[in-house]
């Protein structure tokens, strides 16, 4: 049997995905963007499950209250938010270069206090296929 293997950043194309850059730059994918349903006036966090801190989420809230704003950048979304980049990149990312990560595109109801919205996997195991 001959096979191909295909190299995962080749994989993901056109596939819903978040760049976590090292120079703390956050970019959704166009294909994410749609399929999350942001727009411009989205505002998110990023959350880690403290009893597994390889579980993080990108929260989308139905407030204006909460969160972090997006900016349009070629068909994407993107914001700035170097401390979340820095502790992301330092769990998963080899010397601290960019990556690019999978995103789940059903979110899960996510209630704390005042905060709701949507909770959308970041799926950290895709980082460990080579």
């Amino acid at each position: 049997m001959n096979l191909e293997f295909i190299p995962l950043k080749q994989a993901k194309r056109g596939k819903p995905t978040i760049l976590f850059s090292k120079t703390g730059l956050i970019n959704l994918s166009k294909t994410a963007a749609e399929e999350l349903g942001l727009t411009k006036d989205t505002r998110v966090d990023l959350a880690r499950d403290p009893e597994r801190p390889e579980d993080w989420y990108l929260i989308k809230y139905s407030s204006r209250h909460f969160g972090i704003p997006f900016r349009v950048k070629d068909k994407g979304f993107c914001l700035n938010a170097s401390s979340w980049t820095h502790a992301f990149l330092e769990q998963f990312s080899e010397e601290g270069k960019s990556i690019s990560v999978l995103l789940a595109t059903k979110g899960e109801l996510f209630s704390h206090g005042e905060r709701k919205g949507y909770a959308y996997a970041i799926l950290t195991k895709s980082l460990n296929q080579k």
